[in-house]
């Protein structure tokens, strides 16, 4: 749990640092945008990984506060849920939202598999309400089944907007997305990300239709007929896991940008491109490269243990009374040059609550400083609580 805290911590900077970039670049292509908000969402979905594989320190603040917000001491035992209730909400919430997207999948392919074949290698479905596309390696697009009353115009802006989609790689990247955001659904950010990312996709796709020869006062007379279609009756879903042509919201900007002559259309270059990446990597490196090996040293050769000045003993809950548990809680933690304790890990678990509640009080306890040489350092500790019932 404290990682995908952390990483949810962190997220907030990559997502704050891409609303500004956005905006900046208001008058730069959709395309340009939906690479920004793609790399900051892959910055922050890799962030757990990337702090597990190289072990990162949260400021000393946030360390100290978000075990103890869980931690649930005895004071305000009837405010604060208990960390594995809070561990457990989290992946209640997110093995729910991911069973979510394996069922859209699920049906995806009900409905294609019930779909019938046109010439131009199309399927057509009475189950889907506007055009739409899914799949990475076998691609697929589906048009509602009132597509047959269109014309050739008609259903060729249709197609190029959904085949614009494909060599996009939309649908992989929202789904991506998509996961990322079930793991981090309490970070509102990253659900914010992920509309955003959805709208410079359609306006993306638009461009690229645009581009390829189409009448704008045409294709957006057809993006109006989609929506008309689909608030009418029995024309079937549009299914959450598809990246569909229209979905009945922000319909009124998409139809102004088409409209706008002097909108910037262009696919971003590869300068750009790479520049995205870099400025995702100069964002996320730094995060993960205040290094858990951290300049303390260990006691011995000349460097003196610290020791105790003030502590605060840690309580029991009320559950871990109830059930009797007793035992150690064995804490790592840096004591730095001026006595506080810092980067507390729980090395040896007894409880979560009462893990917490050993967290909560190690983080108010002053020490004197350990010293090399004379002089205070950081030292590296570790503490036992041990928890008995009287």
């Amino acid at each position: 749990m404290n990682l995908i805290l952390d990483s949810a911590l962190y997220s907030t900077a990559i997502f704050a640092a891409a609303c500004l970039v956005a905006l900046l670049f208001n008058r730069a292509s959709a395309d340009l945008r939906h690479r920004l908000w793609l790399a900051a969402i892959v910055a922050a979905g890799a962030l757990p990984v990337s702090i597990w594989l190289l072990p990162a320190r949260l400021p000393q603040a946030i360390r100290i506060v978000v075990p103890a917000a869980i931690a649930r001491p005895a004071a305000l035992s009837h405010v604060m849920p208990r960390v594995e209730y809070a561990l457990s909400l989290w992946l209640a919430v997110a093995l729910l939202l991911l069973a979510r997207i394996a069922l859209g999948y699920v049906a995806i392919q009900r409905i294609t598999r019930a779909a019938t074949a046109a010439d131009d290698g199309t399927l057509i479905s009475n189950r889907v309400a506007a055009p739409l596309t899914w799949g990475v390696v076998h691609p697929v697009i589906l048009l509602p089944e009132y597509a047959t009353s269109w014309g050739e115009e008609q259903r060729t802006l249709a197609t190029n907007h959904e085949r614009a989609h494909i060599a996009r790689r939309d649908w992989l990247w929202q789904t991506m997305a998509r996961i990322a955001a079930a793991i981090f659904w309490f970070q509102p950010l990253m659900w914010l990300a992920l509309a955003a990312l959805r709208r410079e996709a359609e306006g993306a796709a638009d461009d690229q239709v645009l581009a390829g020869g189409a009448s704008a006062p045409s294709y957006a007379s057809q993006l109006v007929e989609v929506a008309r279609r689909m608030s009418g009756a029995n024309h079937g879903a549009t299914p959450a896991l598809a990246v569909a042509m229209v979905r009945g919201h922000n319909l009124e900007h998409r139809v102004m940008a088409i409209l706008d002559d002097s909108r910037n259309r262009s696919r971003t270059g590869r300068i750009a491109q790479f520049a995205i990446v870099l400025g995702a990597a100069a964002l996320v490196f730094p995060m993960i490269a205040v290094k858990a090996q951290s300049n303390a040293y260990k006691v011995g050769n000349g460097v003196t243990s610290p020791s105790v000045v003030y502590k605060v003993e840690p309580q029991y809950t009320p559950e871990a009374k109830d059930a009797k548990i007793q035992g150690p809680v064995l804490l790592k933690l840096e004591i730095d040059e001026n006595g506080n304790p810092d980067n507390i890990q729980v090395v040896q678990s007894l409880d979560p609550g009462l893990d917490a509640n050993a967290v909560s009080a190690i983080s108010q306890w002053k020490f004197a400083p350990g010293q090399k040489d004379g002089q205070p350092v950081r030292v590296v500790a570790s503490i036992q609580i041990n928890f008995r019932l009287e």
